[in-house]
Order: structure tokens, then sequence, then C-alpha cells
């Protein structure tokens, strides 16, 4: 597995999330001014939008945007970066009503650790 990303952009989460949990992934970083990988490729060869983070899973699949990036994450390993799936208990099987439980506990978690004025 593969991550690309730029320091100091939103790519940068999901390069931090991946280490906390423990997942292994190479991270490469991209320079998005040159659209150059840190090995001097064309990032545009990778990822023809040019944006990051992009990660590019063993298999080929490709995720591009922050949000579903950490959401694969978490869900590859529960309880490291997002509340675990027993906090999402629910007597609808759906995973839209699961899905629907995660968004709430990641707003409040959010919602509890904001800075104060």
């Amino acid at each position: 597995m593969k991550l690309y990303y730029s320091p100091g952009a939103c790519s940068f989460a999901p390069h931090l999330a991946l280490q906390e949990a423990g997942v292994a992934a190479d991270a490469v970083k991209v320079d998005l001014r040159a659209h150059k990988t840190g090995d001097g490729a064309d990032y545009y060869a990778v990822n023809p939008k040019g944006y990051v983070p992009f990660l590019v899973l063993d298999d080929g699949t490709t995720l591009s945007e922050a949000h579903v990036i950490l959401q694969y994450i978490a869900d590859r390993k529960p309880g490291t970066i997002a509340p675990g799936p027993s906090i999402c208990t629910t007597t609808t099987p759906s995973n839209g009503a699961k899905s629907t439980c995660r968004r709430r506990a990641a707003r409040a978690a959010s919602w509890a650790t904001r800075p104060r004025p």
C-alpha cells in the first residue's frame, strides 16, 4: 500500500493515521508545485488529478479523499483512530446506521477537543 502525501496539506492526517493505527504503508512525498514524487517521477502518471492524499492499495484500488482514506484506516483497525464498533451497536444491521453513528461519534469527539476561546 502506498500513500502519496504532501506536508502541510490535508494529506498529512491520513499519513499520521496510518502510523497511529500501525498499518504498514509506504509514504511517498509529493511536491505539489512541480507535481513530482520524491524520486522525481511525474505524479500525474500516478494520479491524473494531481491531488493528495492518494492511497493505492495492494490490489491497485485507489482512494483519493482524506475523509475516505481515514474511514478506510479506521475500518481496518477498529478502535485505533476512531471509536470501535462497540460504540456503534445498533438494532438495525444496515451499514448506513453504523456510518451515521460513527459520524455522530466523530462530531462529538471533534466538538469536545475543539480549541476554546
